[in-house]
């Protein structure tokens, strides 16, 4: 799924370091899971939290088999756009506006899978005469994922609050300090996430952390140049080179 700050594309190397002494029935959780750009290339007990509650309903919807639009016109992404923003309350258009296809409108129909901040995504003319259907992208890109989600489960929360199977593997793509987010993650406090991370990790379970940087008491175990349209090392704007990194807590 099209969504910002995908992991996808580093999902080969990322993942033999995660589930490198995953053991037969232990536990593989993304307690910020957004697109499921890596937990669906997982096998074995997984569990998916979001605290983007349209996210995670678009999510259990898709996965209880329900059909979604596949032409999303400008007026009805308007119309779940203002939805979502508390601009409609009309209950003629609103009853059949529910969660999952507010979520699902506002993820395949925005640019950049920004749901409803980057705009309307529809179509554009390219440079050699030929015309790009993202909304289409999208929702082939999404339909890939489905085979491998199945039996995952979905949960909607603050990760503070997400119940942890004892001795899991962990891994948090967090929205990264000093960069465009969603508004679901304006405000993160970073310290307390870290806080968080220390005292997962002494309750028993190993956890991940992709970001820029870390506190002093976290090592490195991966890291690798990449260009990225979100603002990184301080600049902002256009393709930039930043090194993207994998944490762990070393106490």
């Amino acid at each position: 799924m099209k969504y910002m700050g995908s992991k996808n594309r580093f999902a080969k190397e990322l993942l033999p370091i995660i589930l490198k002494d995953r053991t037969k029935g232990q536990y593989y959780v993304e307690p910020f899971s957004g697109g499921m750009n890596l937990i669906d290339k997982v096998t074995g007990n997984r569990i998916a939290n979001d605290n983007n509650k349209y996210l995670i309903a678009m999510w259990k919807g898709i996965q209880k088999g329900i059909i979604y639009p596949k032409e999303i016109g400008k007026s009805l992404y308007s119309l779940a756009r203002d939805v979502f923003n508390g601009k409609e309350t009309r209950f003629e258009h609103t009853m059949n506006m529910t969660d999952d296809l507010v979520g699902w409108i506002g993820f395949m129909g925005s640019a950049n899978g920004r749901f409803f901040e980057g705009g309307y995504s529809g179509k554009s003319n390219t440079k050699i005469g030929t015309v790009r259907d993202y909304i289409a992208e999208s929702i082939r890109n999404i339909e890939k994922q489905i085979p491998n989600l199945k039996d995952v489960d979905f949960r909607f929360g603050d990760y503070r609050q997400l119940e942890i199977p004892k001795d899991s593997i962990l891994y948090c793509d967090i929205p990264y300090e000093g960069t465009k987010q969603y508004s679901t993650s304006k405000g993160f406090d970073y310290s307390q996430f870290w806080d968080w991370v220390r005292k997962t990790t002494l309750d028993g379970n190993k956890v991940f952390v992709s970001e820029y940087k870390a506190p002093e008491d976290f090592v490195c175990v991966w890291e690798k140049e990449a260009k990225s349209s979100l603002k990184a090392n301080g600049v902002i704007g256009g393709n930039k080179v930043s090194t993207e990194r994998l944490f762990i807590y070393c106490g």
